[in-house]
């Protein structure tokens, strides 16, 4: 997720959350982070009456990586 903390890591390995991203690649969609906004959109649908019959499941946010 891309947060102020993957800066700060950055910074300790002397690059950019970027090139920690790109390192990090296995995702299928073509994106470097999930948002935060990615993550609020996921819990107003979960707290929408749009997700009433979801019930005892998780939801992974995580652009493709799990299914590697």
């Amino acid at each position: 997720m891309d947060t102020p903390l993957n800066d700060g890591l950055a910074a300790l390995e002397g690059s950019t959350a970027l090139e920690i991203a790109e390192r990090s690649v296995g995702n299928l969609l073509k994106t470097p982070w999930v948002s935060v906004d990615d993550v609020v959109a996921s819990v107003l649908f979960l707290a929408s009456d749009d997700a009433r019959f979801i019930t005892g499941s998780g939801l992974v946010l995580d652009a493709g990586l799990l299914t590697r």
